[in-house]
Parts: C-alpha cells; sequence; structure tokens
C-alpha cells in the first residue's frame, strides 16, 4: 500500500479556535503561555500554562449537547468537525470504514478530579452520576465517534508528550491492513489545577527561576486516508505520511538525560521508511518544550543528523503553545498546512520525544 495522505486539518488551541488562525498567531511570535489565575501550590513558585479561556463550541456542537460533556471531549468535537469540513469528507454511508485515534495525557481530568472530590467530601451516594462518563481518558475518542457516527476503530492512547504521533503510528497499520479507508488522528487534552500542581511538586513545570515545559490544552487531529479512497472522492492532498520513526530508551522523566544517538535514531528511521536522506527535509517541527535535558539532547542529534549544513529552518511551537499531546497533533496538522502552502519544501520532520523515553519522528513528504 502507498503511503496514506493527510487531507484534513482541524485544531482548537489556546492561540486560536481553528489551525489557520494559530498558524498565523505563531508565526506574529504570539504565546499563549501566561500565568495562571488559580492559587499554586504552598512553597512552590508558581508556573504558567497555555490554556484556552472562555470557549464555545457553536457551530459545530450546539451549547445543550456541550454541556454533558468534558472539555477535553468538546475540543475533539470541534476539532474533528472542522477536519471533516476541511477534508470535505461526507460520513454518510462511509461510517463503517472511518475511525478515530486519540492521545491524550490530560483527558477526563476535570470530571474525574471533581468527581472524587464530590465523593470524598459529600458521599459516593451524592457524587453525580452525569461526571462519571467523562472520567475516563478515552472519552474525547468515544464521544467524538458518538457524535460524528464514527462506527470505525476506536482507540485512545495515554502516552503524555508523544501520544499523538503514536496514534498516527498506529493508524497507519490500521490502514494497512485493511481495517478503514479514513481515521481522524491527533490528540485531546484539558488543563486542571490539580495535575498541573502535581507537575509543579516534581518541578517539572516552568518557572521565573528553572526551566521546564507548560501545561497546554486543545485538540489537534488529522483526517489520514488510503490514498485511492482520497482520489476516487476526488480529496485535495495536504502531505504524505512518508515515514514514521520510534525509538526508546530507558531515563527518569525531567531528570535523565536522553541520548543523542537514540534521538538521531528515531529521526533517521523515518527518514529511512520515506526513502529520503537529512537533505530532503525543509522543514523540522522540534520536540523541543523547555525539558533542559532533551532539548540539549534534540539539538546535538540534529547536529549529527543534518552535520555542517545547519540550513534547515526549525519551529518550536512549544515555546508558544506549551506541552502535551494536543500540541503533537498542532504540530502534525502544521506541517501538513506547511507542505501544503509551500510544497518546495519537499518535506517535514516532526519530532515528539517523551520525556519518560519514547521517541517519535514522522517525516511529511509533499504529495506530488
Amino acid at each position: 500500500m502507498k503511503a496514506p495522505v493527510i487531507t484534513g486539518v482541524g485544531a482548537v488551541t489556546a492561540l486560536g479556535r481553528d489551525i489557520r488562525t494559530t498558524r498565523d498567531a505563531l508565526a506574529a511570535g504570539r504565546s499563549a503561555i501566561a500565568p495562571i489565575v488559580e492559587a499554586p501550590l504552598a512553597r512552590v513558585p508558581p508556573s504558567p500554562a497555555a490554556r484556552i479561556g472562555p470557549f464555545t463550541t457553536d457551530p459545530e456542537l450546539p451549547k445543550a449537547r456541550a454541556r454533558r460533556l468534558d472539555l477535553g471531549s468538546q475540543y475533539a468535537i470541534v476539532a474533528a468537525r472542522q477536519c471533516l469540513a476541511d477534508g470535505r469528507y461526507e460520513m454518510a454511508g462511509r461510517e463503517e470504514r472511518t475511525g478515530i485515534l486519540l492521545g491524550t495525557g490530560s483527558a477526563g481530568a476535570g470530571p474525574l478530579t471533581e468527581f472524587e472530590r464530590q465523593m470524598a467530601t459529600a458521599s459516593p451516594d451524592l457524587a453525580s452520576p452525569f461526571l462519571f462518563p467523562n472520567t475516563v481518558a478515552n472519552a474525547p475518542a468515544s464521544q467524538t465517534a458518538l457524535e460524528l457516527k464514527i462506527k470505525g476503530p476506536n482507540v485512545t492512547l495515554i502516552q503524555k508528550d508523544p501520544g499523538a504521533l503514536n496514534a498516527l503510528f498506529y493508524g497507519r497499520m490500521l490502514l494497512a491492513d485493511g481495517r478503514a479507508d479514513a481515521l481522524l488522528v491527533g490528540a485531546a487534552d484539558e488543563w486542571n489545577l490539580i495535575y498541573h500542581q502535581g507537575y509543579e511538586r516534581v518541578r517539572a513545570t516552568r518557572t521565573a527561576e528553572r526551566k521546564g515545559f507548560a501545561l497546554a490544552e486543545g485538540a489537534g487531529l488529522i483526517l489520514v486516508e488510503v490514498e485511492t479512497s482520497a482520489r476516487a472522492r476526488g480529496a485535495s492532498l495536504y502531505a504524505r505520511v512518508g515515514g514514521v520513526g520510534w525509538k526508546t530508551m530507558a531515563m527518569s522523566p525531567h531528570k535523565r538525560r536522553a541520548d543523542p544517538e537514540v534521538l538521531e535514531a528515531t529521526m533517521l528511521s523515518a527518514l529511512e521508511e520515506a526513502g529520503l536522506s537529512a537533505d530532503g527535509i525543509g522543514l523540522v517541527s522540534l520536540s523541543a518544550n523547555g525539558t533542559v535535558t532533551t532539548d540539549q539532547a534534540e539539538r546535538e542529534a540534529l547536529e549529527m543528523l543534518f552535520g555542517a549544513r545547519g540550513a534547515e529552518r526549525r519551529i518550536a511551537i512549544k515555546e508558544q503553545l506549551g506541552e502535551n499531546p494536543c500540541v503533537g497533533a498542532m504540530q502534525l496538522a502544521l506541517g501538513a498546512l506547511a507542505l501544503s502552502d509551500e510544497p518546495a519544501l519537499g518535506a517535514v520532520l516532526v519530532n515528539s520525544f517523551g520525556a519518560g523515553g519514547n521517541f517519535f519522528s514522522v517525516v511529511l513528504t509533499a504529495p506530488g
């Protein structure tokens, strides 16, 4: 089977309610990372986050239906409808051959912590049963499937930073196996104060006194299709998924240094699968998120990969949008847009290197 193609993109981010608004805000140098309003932990310097703020699901999802959903599911449904509309993909008649794969690091956090608070401070009998269905991490994928009538594969990957790229890795296998013709692939996350405080407690987040990442929320999705099916329905192609590289190594999150050689091997495996050398890459979307040791290892790995050339364009959107699997999905959507807008780039390399030792690289190529 030929490499699958990307035919639609969608996103809800802290810099915009769609992917193109987000792209323009990033290009203008805007940052969504700002101090949180809620009280931080005592004795811990406060850290900022990239939050969406007031949000309406209209027109993609009526408010009456949105009220019963958690924020992660709301973000996912809005981004999914944008993605399908962008790809001019009609679900009718394709329900059984369409699937959804989402990564997440914090979906369900809001309902879960509130449900547990009610059980602890009142009683299990008084905890709201309406919260419970949304306390699980697979709520966004499930709620999106129900809303859009998706009846094909439905998968959630809880892997933190590289969850969206892992979803794409798995999704390609489903398409190759003939289990679907089209997949919505990406990630969804919601910000939560208790989770935020947990990251502060382990000193993973950035403050005025130390480097680190800023937690993000939102959803990003790409529509990935078998090329023959996409062309049969007359779809426009943004990009091909030329290659996906995956490597692991044992490391302690946020403390032990990633090995640059393993990161280089991850990128090389994606390039090899795409049939490209480093010279074929016109843009690199960096994993860089403020985690000092991993960011340094990525810089060294890129020097090893590109050598003295060092002229390839690089973007680091996590410096403006924060970190969570949803941002990895935004990297994929922005990479596809970049190739559509500027085919002369040839190929885009997207990196997402997890603090726990799971490393992914994706090569997107011009559709040709």
